[in-house]
């Protein structure tokens, strides 16, 4: 009796614990990434770094990525809006910033101003013509036709940025380059977009956008122009870094981004980020020497 009466209670416990809370302890106690697609032990990293690429689809070695009707962010924006892909607020793309679809619509419309009237906004009380345009018997009445959203079209949202942790593998002398999160944004320069700066859109779950890739093997095209007959998954292409971006920051107690270390010029900033890169590829160089 009494080890039933255990049984109860302990079944009891579990039942009123929450599932989130639950499987909030379980990714925290399993030491896993769950946003990683290689599933490597924290206990396994001996070094860690988090990167942040800039990736314009307009550049030659991206355009690929950006084929016409085959646009990476067309099957992005159509997924969204089909529901079969969520949006975040944020690139940590954790369930508090989850993006509601109608606020990632309407990041992706088109904006609406009033025309000002060049004189003066109409006619005055005291002006002798205000009364003609009001009892003209021959006018005719004016039909406002109700149109819904315009979108802004797909191939405008050409910047993408790519938030990817880059580890050393101990156990098996591995380095790797884990793809967190990609955010979309809107181009400065785009006739569509009026302040001048990139606009952020939204952001996506890699595993999420690895996903949906892999479920849409004729729409998610990495484009090959050179044999046509080997055309690659979205998904493969990123996995195998087909793209070119360059590093704009680098994971830092300030939270600033390379440019604002460097603010002298552009130019400075500029090449502030291959100097990162070279880092890198001078410390991946040194793992080897003996």
């Amino acid at each position: 009796m009494k080890k039933l009466s255990t049984t109860f209670l302990l079944f009891v416990l579990l039942s009123f614990t929450p599932i989130d809370e639950a499987y909030a302890q379980s990714e925290v106690s399993n030491g896993y990434n769950p946003l990683s697609l290689r599933q490597v032990h924290e206990s396994y990293l001996m070094w860690k770094r988090t990167l942040w690429r800039r990736v314009d689809l307009m550049e030659k070695q991206n355009k690929p990525f950006f084929a016409i009707n085959r646009e990476l962010s067309k099957v992005i924006i159509e997924a969204v809006q089909n529901g079969v892909l969520i949006p975040y607020s944020s690139d940590s793309v954790n369930d508090s910033n989850i993006m509601a679809r109608e606020d990632f619509l309407t990041n992706i419309q088109q904006e609406t101003f009033e025309e000002d009237d060049p004189f003066g906004g109409g006619f005055e009380e005291d002006d002798p013509f205000a009364a003609f345009e009001e009892d003209d018997p021959f006018a005719e009445e004016e039909v406002v036709e109700e149109t819904g959203p315009v979108f802004i079209p797909n191939r405008e949202f050409s910047i993408f940025e790519i938030k990817e942790d880059l580890y050393f593998d101990r156990v098996h002398s591995r380095i790797y380059f884990d793809i967190q999160s990609i955010s979309m944004y809107l181009p400065g320069d785009s006739f569509y977009n009026n302040s001048g700066v990139e606009k952020p859109v939204a952001s996506f779950r890699f595993i999420d956008l690895y996903n949906l890739f892999k479920s849409m093997p004729k729409e998610a095209i990495w484009y090959n122009e050179r044999n046509i007959a080997q055309h690659k998954n979205l998904g493969d292409a990123f996995l195998l870094r087909l793209f070119k971006g360059i590093i704009v920051k680098v994971a830092n107690a300030d939270d600033i981004r390379v440019s604002e270390l460097y603010s002298k010029s552009r130019k400075e900033g500029i090449m502030a980020s291959f100097k990162v890169e070279q880092d890198l590829m001078e410390w991946e160089a040194n793992l080897w020497e003996y």
